[in-house]
């Protein structure tokens, strides 16, 4: 480039004393002058723009830096690494990967052009080879990091999967509890006149004097297909509209009342249960006979 701004400068004074004339030598001479500018103006645009790709390689490779710095600090601040950082590492890696993708490419592209030049540009592709060096130095820290990671995702993988583990047996204790919780507060209840309790072996009669004064009792052996299911810790209300009916079962005076009906006297509407413990204190099962 030096000698072709040599032979301009040299050209440019035969230039200058052509303007007094129209010497066809001299203005052969001026035209040649022209066409050595251009050619410098032409090699000086190229120079200045491999040096601006150069610049923006530079400018990537501290951003790469940074991102790079921002991914350990990250990784060490965070070794659980929640959902929310593992975002955060990702968009980090991502865009380093396509900054280091554009660095190769712009490389590739300034080897090709100054290739081209010559060896008088081996000062420049000196330079060229330094920041590939320093591209591939950032790409092995970025695949060692990768490894590093895939190892801290399968930790957190077998983390999560323990989690998931124990949430899952928690949750089967939980059925458990609430199942032995519901059994436990299972009670039974039946309403009928003494003969279809009896018939359903439920109900007898014992005491007395030849069929005199016996009393209804629950037999020891009962169908538990035969009653209603409650849960006790709900229900306090139990329908009868029985004629003359009267509670069999054994439960404490006082934790119940029988509630006539208005509109007869003799009718007992519904039973209620006031005190559930002390109710259910004995038995489980509710036998209502009326006669």
């Amino acid at each position: 480039m030096k000698k072709l701004f040599f032979i301009v400068a040299a050209l440019m004074p035969l230039v200058f004393t052509s303007c007094g004339g129209e010497d066809p030598e001299k203005e052969n001479l001026a035209r040649k002058a022209d066409s050595l500018q251009a050619i410098v103006n032409a090699k000086d645009s190229e120079i200045d723009a491999l040096f601006e790709v150069l610049n923006e390689i530079e400018t990537s490779l501290g951003e790469i830096s940074s991102r790079y710095s921002k991914v350990n600090s990250l990784k060490q601040g965070n070794p659980e690494m929640d959902s929310r950082v593992k975002g955060q590492i990702t968009d980090q890696l991502q865009q380093i990967d396509q900054l280091l993708a554009q660095n190769k490419k712009k490389i590739a592209a300034l080897n090709s052009k100054v290739s081209a030049m010559g060896g008088e540009n081996s000062k420049l592709q000196e330079f060229i080879n330094n920041l590939n060096t320093r591209i591939e130095s950032q790409e092995q820290q970025i695949n060692q990091l990768m490894d590093e990671l895939s190892v801290s995702k399968a930790t957190i993988k077998q983390l999560s999967d323990n989690v998931n583990n124990l949430t899952q047996s928690n949750k089967q204790k939980d059925e458990i509890i609430a199942y032995q919780t519901n059994e436990a507060n299972k009670a039974y209840y039946i309403v009928g006149s003494y003969k279809e309790l009896k018939n359903m072996g439920i109900v007898n009669k014992s005491g007395g004097f030849v069929g005199i004064g016996k009393k209804q009792n629950t037999s020891t052996e009962m169908d538990i297909a035969k009653f209603q299911t409650i849960d006790r810790t709900k229900v306090t209300t139990i329908t009868v509209n029985q004629r003359k009916a009267q509670v069999i079962s054994k439960h404490p005076e006082g934790s119940y009342e029988l509630v006539m009906d208005e509109n007869d006297k003799k009718t007992v509407a519904y039973l209620v249960i006031k005190d559930v413990n002390a109710f259910w204190r004995y038995t489980d099962y509710l036998v209502i006979s009326s006669k």
